[in-house]
């Protein structure tokens, strides 16, 4: 059942929503002003449903204005260049090297879009080529997991407010990459999702909002996959269910990866010229910011920034 938000926060979403409607109309009626995003925007919209049944994107209980801090882990697409929750590098290019401050990509990572948004502070613990458990892929030869990850933020001691810090989750790529190799060990990777879910929401961390993201094939779909994410979708629903609750939100970016990289709706409803890579064999293209792809598999800027958007659909429009 979809329920009304009480007047206060529904005001917050009605002013933020407001905003982008105007961003987007001063692109059409100014046409001399910079459209935002140059001009990259989402053609796709959130496949919103219950939380019950098939995977569907839905938010059960986040209210995205009240975050002040964004816990983020994850791997490449959510690095923002620091591993400990400190502040990151601003993300500007430095000639020859194609990491915007260390992230991989040119510009800010879809986390910091959010962030930006609404004002929060972002502590990013992802890490490039990151699994859930490391344990389950041995031919993977980067010790790099989320329970390392959750590991460093609890033994740090923060004192964050639960109410106020949104915790974001971002795995899956690196793991549905390794499963062709090592074997099906999704199953087992989905429960470490929802294992360190667990954990952060018991003392002493006593987080209460989670965001959980997911492009496991970028594009690409098969039976394993499919049911590694069923199985995370099933499990918030148990999280949801217990006493008290938590509040979770699930947005699939698989969406916008079909609509870019298949013929419905295409790259160009997007605003993109190349579905493809910009940063190849250290050149790159001349026109970087219509390109899906800065390098190879890992998003540029300007579809981060799509990445944020989705992720902000979801939340205002997919409440459960």
């Amino acid at each position: 059942m979809y329920s009304v938000l009480p007047f206060p926060i529904s005001a917050l979403y009605g002013i933020y929503g407001l905003f982008k409607l105007l961003r987007v109309l001063l692109t059409f009626l100014v046409p001399s002003i910079p459209g935002p995003n140059d001009g990259i925007h989402l053609a796709v919209s959130p496949q919103c449903g219950p939380l019950s049944g098939t995977v569907s994107d839905f938010n059960a209980g986040l209210n995205l204005p009240q975050f002040k801090t964004i816990v983020s882990f994850g791997d490449s697409f959510t690095d923002g260049g620091r591993h400990d929750g400190g502040p990151l590098e601003p993300a500007v290019m430095i000639p020859s090297y194609p990491l915007a401050g260390g992230r991989s990509t040119n510009g800010p990572v879809w986390v910091e879009g959010i962030a930006s948004d609404i004002g929060a502070k972002v502590m990013d613990y992802a890490w490039s080529s990151a699994v859930t458990n490391i344990s389950l892929w041995p031919s993977n030869p980067y010790p790099r997991d989320f329970i390392m990850q959750t590991t460093i933020f609890i033994n740090q001691s923060n004192k964050l407010d639960p109410e106020t810090t949104l915790y974001t989750i971002f795995f899956g790529i690196n793991d549905w990459g390794d499963s062709f190799v090592d074997g099906n060990h999704l199953p087992q990777a989905a429960q470490n999702i929802l294992g360190q879910i667990a954990l952060l929401s018991s003392p002493p961390t006593n987080a209460r909002n989670f965001l959980i993201t997911d492009a496991y094939g970028r594009g690409r779909h098969n039976a394993w996959g499919e049911a590694w994410l069923q199985s995370i979708f099933d499990g918030l629903a148990v999280f949801r269910s217990q006493d008290p609750p938590l509040n979770v939100a699930l947005a699939n970016f698989a969406t916008i990866w079909d609509g870019v990289l298949g013929s419905d709706p295409g790259y160009e409803a997007f605003g993109y010229t190349n579905p493809g890579s910009c940063f190849i064999d250290g050149n790159t293209c001349d026109d970087p910011e219509h390109y899906f792809y800065w390098f190879d598999g890992h998003p540029s800027k300007q579809t981060h920034r799509l990445m944020a958007d989705y992720v902000e659909e979801v939340l205002t429009q997919c409440r459960v």
